[in-house]
């Protein structure tokens, strides 16, 4: 007879396992020329993120969304990406290969459509008249700029910006996710595979996270004045992998 012995463990000393938490998954989405929902989610993200800065978000809402999201990427003169948490919109990337001409091809296309939109935006704020001197001037500037820089095709990243809450350190220690740089590199990507060799940024003088994220991933920098107020363009080499900002 084989007698088995069944040894019993008592409660306190049964192992315990942690749940184990999902984290949160990070997507990066093209917004689509005729999407009408990615188009006003980047306008929003845009305004939210560049409301006190940016000269066309001082312009209003409507015409961020029906001028550079719409008119712009519609005519093929920008691009824009979305970047997602779990569904939810957590930060946004404009660029375009036309850094030279895009606002005046714009201008020369949908003259009539522009005027209208301002002419909206002005009605709906009517504080916008004083900060209209500014962004006229500084899509018409690009004009100048032909002549020192040289002709398209040219990277340049328009704007780029994350959500406070998802850029903290605690939400990149959580979850890994570094959605600045995930940015950035989807769109370096983007202009390695079209055959251009640098990439600019044109940031305010004043805006110092926006620097202190170009400086980390190897930009150069020059002062520089854009439409009349003092900025810095920043180069950025493609010709070899960028380092992740930390």
């Amino acid at each position: 007879m084989v007698h088995r012995t069944h040894l019993k463990q008592s409660p306190t000393e049964w192992p315990t396992l942690e749940p184990e938490v999902e984290r949160p998954q990070g997507e990066i989405r093209e917004v689509a020329p005729d999407n009408r929902r990615d188009i006003a989610t980047v306008a929003k993200l845009h305004m939210a993120l560049f409301r006190d800065m940016g000269p066309m978000a001082q312009l209003g809402e409507l015409f961020v969304r029906d001028y550079c999201y719409g008119a712009l990427i519609q005519s093929g003169l920008t691009r824009a990406a979305i970047y997602e948490v779990d569904g939810q919109p957590a930060g946004m990337i404009a660029y375009t290969d036309r850094s030279i001409s895009f606002h005046r091809s714009a201008i020369r296309k949908h003259w009539f459509y522009i005027g209208w939109l301002l002419v909206r935006s002005l009605f709906r704020t009517p504080s916008t008249v004083v900060r209209l001197p500014r962004a006229m001037r500084l899509m018409l500037s690009r004009r100048a700029e032909e002549r020192v820089i040289g002709e398209d095709p040219l990277a340049e990243v328009l704007a780029v910006g994350v959500l406070p809450q998802y850029r903290s350190a605690q939400f990149v220690r959580q979850t890994g996710l570094r959605i600045g740089d995930e940015l950035q590199e989807y769109v370096i990507d983007f202009f390695r595979r079209t055959g251009l060799e640098t990439v600019r940024m044109v940031v305010d003088a004043v805006n110092t996270p926006a620097l202190l994220f170009w400086h980390r991933v190897g930009g150069r920098f020059e002062p520089y004045e854009h439409g009349g107020v003092p900025s810095v363009q920043i180069w950025l080499d493609l010709g070899q992998e960028t380092e992740s900002a930390d």
